[in-house]
């Protein structure tokens, strides 16, 4: 029986690879298919896809991280710098050296989300090794979340890529690959200026969870010397004449800067429970948690590593960042699906204690990780340390202040602790019954119903939102006419488009985003040689503006239209 059993274990790692390898190839072609779709029937934008092809394809020809290609409410430096840090860019630009497309991002981003799914699954058959089906199971959770989807349809962002690479991190963190560790830690860092925020909690995590204090403590200081580099010297240095940070007006409720912001939450905290506990904010949450079955609540440790995306999108008044879709919950993702790892793991060894197949101390081991090393002081300098801290704990140990509100915190903790353990104690009697009459086996089958049962309802209730990103028919005649106009401009010529035209004329170096005519962002002398415009893609109530916009341009004598398909006109600039 029990050569059987191993045999029926072997036989389902076996099919959990196969269906691993299903799963995350369908999903790398089709959604390649997807995105590169979207783009060909003109409804990628200039957000972020326009202004990201113009940035590589400036850096890839020796002017980094150039670009002209900026929103309506955003004339800053010609450089991205001067909004965002990301490094990465250098890397990423070395994927036009033999031919610049825009479509060579949307498959790379793709086939980097599915690459994500390989540390999910090894790390669900680690933590998980009695449940081998589990693990493509997992990958279909990352794979079809709404938050996954939508980062990877909507246009293409270097911060997307921070999803795998801080899923590899942790991957190499568990089987103590600490070089490599490293390494994924660095290059998801250089993918936004916020990500090494999430380097330095996952530092404190890993002095606490892992016991390696030297390299927890090597994150959280570069982490945070990093973004305090970011935020505070080179985005300042390359926009100079900005008097605040030029997102923050999505927090503007908190104070009119992130110093007031400090005092304000500080002295009125009613005013986050007031301003921003609303529905929508809770739906999102949900819509984050709901992809796994909810699993994750049951280990917390793992998702509150994702506090800084949490804070960024829950304190904004602006309700794309909340809207679950879009790629601002790229850094979150992946702590999700590893407390959903982890939760499941623990509701596993909580259930077979309510089954009596194990003891409350193996119950309680659970959250112990898996390797730990005692931490070691080496060298003169360290020791110093070390004594210098020990002091200056004893003086403060015999400050009365300290003495009273150590007594108070030991007090209150000991009254939460057995508060905490009755109450474990009623809800295992409870469950005892439930436990015994299902075994781990059957709950394993219902778990897998669940999930699946919860990721396309994830899906339903988020399709409206995902619907907006989908292209609506493939590729015809009207594509390729609009194609045959844009073939008139010229490669070299300054050029302002329409947003859904915008990606497809980006790979210039003078660009502007219509109804700017000049990259400058004001109607000068260095107005673009080109507009080229798409009605059918202005929305109804702009449509009129446009219209007016385009017929004052011509009748001023600026511009002569010269070509038109498909509702795309194309002007060009009297000489």
């Amino acid at each position: 029986m029990l050569k059987q059993f191993r045999l029926d274990i072997h036989r389902q790692q076996q099919l959990a690879w196969w269906l691993f390898l299903v799963v995350v190839g369908v999903y790398a072609v089709e959604m390649s298919h997807q995105t590169v779709l979207r783009y060909d029937t003109f409804k990628a934008t200039a957000f972020d896809l326009g202004n990201m092809d113009q940035v590589l394809w400036n850096t890839i020809h020796g002017r980094w991280f150039q670009f002209t290609n900026q929103a309506a409410d955003w004339y800053g430096p010609p450089t991205r710098l001067a909004i965002h840090v990301e490094p990465i860019i250098l890397l990423l630009s070395l994927l036009y050296v033999f031919h610049a497309d825009p479509r060579i991002l949307l498959v790379f981003q793709t086939l980097a989300l599915a690459a994500g799914a390989f540390p999910i699954f090894l790390l669900t058959r680690k933590y998980l090794p009695e449940w081998p089906l589990l693990a493509p199971l997992m990958t279909v959770v990352y794979l079809l979340s709404p938050a996954l989807l939508g980062l990877n349809i909507f246009d293409f962002h270097p911060i997307s890529l921070a999803t795998p690479l801080l899923l590899y991190a942790v991957l190499a963190l568990t089987y103590k690959r600490y070089g490599w560790f490293i390494v994924a830690c660095v290059l998801a860092s250089a993918c936004k200026e916020d990500i090494p925020l999430y380097v330095a909690i996952l530092g404190l995590f890993v002095i606490w969870k892992y016991k390696l204090p030297r390299l927890g403590l090597t994150l959280t200081v570069g982490g945070l010397l990093w973004s305090f580099i970011a935020f505070g010297i080179v985005i300042p240095h390359f926009y100079p004449g900005a008097q605040h940070n030029n997102f923050w007006y999505r927090y503007e409720a908190l104070g009119s800067s992130p110093g007031e912001a400090v005092v304000n939450v500080i002295l009125h905290p009613w005013l986050l429970f007031t301003t921003f506990i609303t529905l929508d904010r809770v739906y999102y949450l949900a819509s984050l948690f709901r992809s796994s079955g909810f699993v994750c609540v049951l280990a917390p440790e793992w998702f509150l590593m994702a506090l800084p995306g949490l804070a960024e999108n829950l304190l904004s008044t602006d309700p794309l960042l909340y809207s679950g879709v879009f790629h601002y919950n790229a850094a979150i993702i992946p702590f999700v699906m590893l407390a959903s790892i982890h939760g499941t793991r623990r509701l596993i060894r909580i259930w077979q204690f309510w089954c009596g197949e194990t003891n409350n101390k193996e119950v309680a081991k659970v959250n112990l990780p898996l390797q730990v090393e005692k931490p070691l002081v080496q060298g003169n300098v360290a020791r110093k340390i070390m004594v210098a801290l020990l002091a200056i704990e004893t003086w403060v140990r015999k400050m009365p202040v300290y003495v009273r509100m150590e007594v108070f915190i030991r007090g209150r903790y000991r009254a939460c602790k057995v508060w905490l353990e009755r109450q474990w104690w009623c809800l295992s009697e409870r469950m005892r019954p439930l436990a015994r009459s299902m075994p781990v086996l059957r709950l394993q089958w219902l778990m897998f119903a669940w999930i699946v049962l919860m990721i396309g309802l994830n899906l339903v209730l988020e399709a409206p939102a995902l619907n907006a990103f989908w292209a609506d028919h493939e590729s015809g005649s009207r594509e390729q006419q609009i194609q045959r106009l844009l073939a008139i401009i010229p490669p070299n010529a300054s050029v302002s488009a329409s947003s859904n035209i915008n990606p497809h004329v980006s790979e210039r170096e003078h660009l502007a985003v219509f109804p700017s005519i000049s990259d400058s962002g004001e109607d000068t002398s260095s107005a673009v040689q080109y507009i080229v415009v798409d009605l059918n893609a202005i929305l109804p109530e702009d449509r009129v503006v446009v219209s007016n916009e385009l017929n004052h341009l011509r009748r001023s004598g600026q511009y002569v239209q010269i070509a038109d398909a498909q509702g795309v006109v194309l002007l060009k600039r009297r000489t």
